[in-house]
């Protein structure tokens, strides 16, 4: 069952995000290394194995690249069950808790709109909204939600449950739906592989892929967008562990496949 829970205005009914299973762990459980374009996330969570309950996962959400301007973008994830603790079981070998492999795109920091426009992606670094990709590998589903109101920096590591609103289900209807093993990612040796992309088909909507198959086109209407109309945003990693697990996972981006600004360096 996912863990977060969407922060709604008093008289609206609370969401559980079954797809909506955000974020990462408390300070010290993730870490990255590697280049902009080749980053490896570890989130290591054996430690905590007895401290479950209502705080029983470790979320992290890693910035990639640096810059908010990316409209599209192509980066292949891959993780393995021998380096990596996939699931956690009881003592007759039920699986109770997975971990969930993800993406994150269309990040955006808040900004003072009072000021000049060029200051909105330095003005503060706490994060606005994004959208996230989530996928079980245990249960062979995903989900891709928009979270709003988050108050976070853009490197998330905490075990809270409440990160902001999730208001927009892309793909699953605000829980998981199936994908197709071989056909939508592979696993080949314990090694799985998903290319995840993010294209705009209508400029200032997304349209998130997974490999080949379409999870959907974004509904809401981007405030951030370039001289061109498309709609930007930062992209990163998302890790969710439950407590006793652990997860090591790579992104790489080709960085032709950039449609934007990848570097924040660059803009």
């Amino acid at each position: 069952m996912k863990k977060i829970m969407a922060i709604l205005a008093a008289s609206a009914v609370a969401l559980t995000l079954m797809g909506c299973d955000l974020l990462a762990a408390k300070a010290g459980s993730g870490e990255s290394e590697g280049t902009k374009t080749n980053q490896t996330i570890t989130v290591d969570a054996t430690a905590e194995a007895e401290k479950k309950l209502e705080k029983d996962y470790r979320r992290f959400v890693k910035q990639l690249g640096g810059s908010e301007k990316v409209a599209e973008i192509t980066t292949t994830i891959t993780f393995n069950d021998k380096d990596s603790i996939l699931t956690i079981k009881d003592s007759k070998g039920t699986v109770t808790a997975s971990t969930k492999i993800g993406y994150v795109f269309g990040m955006n920091k808040s900004w003072d709109a009072t000021k000049d426009e060029a200051t909105k992606d330095t003005t503060d670094s706490k994060l606005r909204d994004f959208y996230v990709f989530g996928f079980d590998p245990n249960g062979k589903r995903a989900y891709v939600e928009h979270y709003s109101n988050i108050n976070f920096k853009e490197e998330l590591d905490t075990d809270e449950s409440s990160i902001g609103t999730c208001d927009e289900a892309v793909y699953g209807g605000g829980t998981w739906a199936a994908v197709k093993e071989g056909t939508d990612y592979t696993v080949e040796d314990g090694v799985y592989t998903l290319v995840v992309s993010v294209k705009q088909t209508n400029k200032g909507k997304y349209e998130f892929f997974l490999g080949d198959k379409s999870l959907g086109t974004t509904k809401l209407t981007s405030k951030f967008v370039d001289d061109d109309g498309y709609a930007i945003g930062g992209v990163g990693g998302y890790v969710n562990v439950p407590k006793g697990g652990k997860a090591v996972v790579n992104y790489a981006t080709d960085k032709k496949s950039v449609t934007g600004t990848f570097f924040a360096d660059e803009e």
